[in-house]
């Protein structure tokens, strides 16, 4: 039930946000024409809200109310700075360190907020992992964010794997469930052609509950947990580390837009970029698949389908290296991140 009042939830609250951003002027604006650079970077013909992401982050807290439940005090604090900090940024651009310092903060307040005391001597340790992860999550939600309909819909397989980590340890899965139910949604305004789009802040906020569920996996079943959550957040790794490598190869800024993400090329060696959303979820779903799995095998073995991931992963990344060394820069909509900025 959760997650259909979620979904409804989402609906509404989605379609408030769009309305919001159109009257506000909160759209990503589609480049005049011969603005060369600038424009190959879009592809929408229209301005397009940017606060989709309110509606995610709004309808998941609603849903824990009307389930009488709550997150603690600094969880919320958490996810709301990181949700403030992005919506700023979509009004007015800010400088990458400022984003940087913020959502660091953001996981100092997630990190005291959890209870990893238990943990004992790791305790510290994962409590800097916590504020480490919500940095490359929120870019790596980001980064993905490039694309109709792949954000919402590879986070939704992400939360819908860990609810199932969760469920399979014994804990309460009710935030998983509200946040795979909200970003369900969610696309239902994204899809394509989309009508919103998540922005910083659903990217940031996004990035900030997805490291809430990863800890309270890895609370319930320690290494096990982590691993089999690092493989259900596979594609988010993926993307993140693929551009942050190419662009160092090619000595090109972290910050300069590109159209060379990992979907943009399987875009056009699909044909159309609806195929390379669709080939993004399925491989979003056998990661899941594969961290459920290696949640029941032993550790070493869990260890061992992480490392076939990366090989696999290196694999493809330099197949994808070598199509992009051959294309330039095409159509489509920039995305943004704290250190990799790339929304126009």
């Amino acid at each position: 039930m959760p997650f259909f009042i979620a979904i409804a939830l989402a609906l509404v609250l989605t379609w408030f946000a769009r309305r919001i951003g159109l009257a506000t002027g909160l759209v990503d604006r589609p480049s005049p024409a011969g603005e060369g650079e600038l424009r190959e970077l879009k592809i929408h013909t229209v301005p397009i809200p940017v606060l989709g992401g309110l509606g995610v982050m709004l309808a998941v807290p609603a849903t824990l109310l009307l389930e009488g439940r709550g997150l603690p005090l600094a969880i919320t604090a958490g996810v709301v700075l990181a949700t403030a900090i992005g919506l700023v940024d979509d009004a007015r651009p800010l400088p990458a360190s400022v984003r940087l310092v913020a959502l660091a903060g953001a996981g100092v307040l997630l990190a005291f907020g959890l209870p990893l005391d238990p943990l004992g001597p790791f305790a510290l340790l994962a409590r800097v992992g916590t504020v480490v992860l919500v940095l490359l999550l929120a870019n790596a939600v980001n980064l993905i964010d490039g694309q109709d309909g792949l954000a919402g819909g590879l986070g939704a397989i992400a939360s819908t794997g860990l609810a199932a980590l969760i469920i399979a340890n014994d804990r309460d899965p009710l935030v998983a469930v509200a946040l795979a139910g909200a970003l369900v949604g969610f696309l239902a305004w994204n899809l394509p052609p989309a009508r919103v789009f998540l922005g910083n802040g659903g990217a940031y906020g996004l990035g900030a509950l997805l490291t809430v569920l990863t800890a309270q996996v890895t609370l319930g079943h320690g290494w096990h947990g982590l691993l089999a959550a690092g493989l259900c957040l596979g594609v988010f790794a993926f993307e993140l580390a693929f551009t942050v490598v190419r662009r160092l190869v090619a000595s090109q800024g972290l910050a300069t837009g590109d159209r060379r993400h990992s979907y943009d090329l399987l875009g056009r060696s699909r044909g159309n970029r609806d195929r390379s959303t669709l080939a993004l979820w399925t491989l979003g779903a056998v990661a899941a698949g594969a961290g459920y799995a290696a949640d029941k095998v032993s550790l070493a073995a869990a260890g061992t389908m992480i490392a076939v991931a990366f090989v696999i992963g290196t694999a493809a990344g330099g197949r994808l290296w070598r199509e992009a060394t051959g294309i330039g820069s095409e159509g489509g909509r920039p995305v943004e991140t704290p250190g990799l900025q790339e929304r126009g």
